[in-house]
């Protein structure tokens, strides 16, 4: 891990910092947030609650996550080696979506679900069975090896396949975070479960990557496929002021890099759907203690 670190620093020294830091996209999300503040606090109705401070919070959380992950040397780092790649996974489609879902408040999906036809879709994708399998099986079809190859040297099914999966992460997060509907509403007990057939639906792509006996992404093995993939990060596609050798040799063992990344993916979707499944326990643990003493039941012990 060292050797690649080390191997990472180096390699990434040739990229100028505005490759590295991407200052356009910093400024993109920067105007996503004030789009945010403004518009939540100028369209909103007098009977419907304002943003709270922990949702502003939320939200700036959100966007410096999607900044880590699209905007800083992660995203190169994610064209050099597989396993960063797992690990910008983690960041857009593990971290980021439930922070982004809990900063917008419910009466703006009110609003949205009222607009006519893109209502209808979005209530489409954010039933609890359609969420689930459609985003975990997108995902799990983005890392078959041939798919993944042509994803990545194609520009513009790059940018699709993104787009796509960050709007179904958000519908898959739906179910378990903002729901404004009673009967969207998912009881505890089926969040819970919810949660642990995401876990398990993403565990056999996470398995092809660690257990396999060879590296499978030509995007990482293949010289030519490798400086295509790189210049869709450099201004105008242009790596001609790079040391290509160096840089594809970024990574030594290219199989124990692909397992490490299927480990970072697996570790990260199982402490992000950990964290929220013990909040849901023990919001479930608290609502059943408050129903069973509005029945008469007592917790305290008896005297004798």
């Amino acid at each position: 891990m060292r050797n690649v670190l080390g191997n990472l620093r180096g390699s990434l020294s040739q990229f100028d910092w505005t490759v590295l830091w991407s200052p356009y996209y910093a400024l993109l999300l920067i105007g996503i947030y004030i789009f945010y503040a403004v518009v939540t606090e100028k369209i909103r109705r007098p009977d419907e609650a304002e943003t709270t401070l922990g949702q502003k919070f939320s939200m700036l959380a959100a966007l410096v996550v999607y900044y880590i992950g699209f905007g800083s040397p992660l995203d190169v780092m994610a064209h050099l080696t597989f396993s960063a790649h797992m690990l910008q996974m983690v960041f857009v489609y593990m971290v980021a979506p439930p922070l982004l879902m809990l900063a917008i408040p419910g009466w703006v999906f009110k609003r949205l679900f009222e607009v006519p036809y893109l209502g209808r879709v979005l209530r489409f994708f954010i039933l609890p069975l359609i969420a689930l399998v459609v985003f975990n099986s997108l995902f799990t079809f983005y890392h078959m090896p041939f798919i993944f190859d042509y994803v990545l040297t194609n520009y513009t099914v790059h940018r699709i396949f993104h787009g796509a999966l960050i709007f179904l992460s958000m519908t898959m997060w739906y179910p378990i975070i903002a729901p404004v509907n009673e009967e969207d509403s998912l009881s505890d007990l089926k969040k819970m479960v919810y949660i642990v057939a995401n876990g398990v639906l993403l565990t056999p792509a996470c398995a092809f990557m660690i257990f396999s006996q060879s590296f499978q992404y030509e995007a990482y093995q293949d010289p030519a496929t490798f400086a295509k993939v790189l210049a869709y990060c450099m201004p105008n596609n242009d790596v001609s002021g790079l040391d290509m050798e160096r840089l594809f040799g970024t990574t030594k063992d290219l199989l124990e890099d692909q397992r490490f990344g299927g480990v970072l993916m697996k570790l990260g979707q199982e402490l992000v759907y950990g964290l929220f499944f013990g909040l849901t326990f023990f919001t479930w643990v608290r609502r059943s203690k408050s129903t069973a003493v509005d029945e008469g039941m007592s917790f305290s012990p008896k005297a004798d």
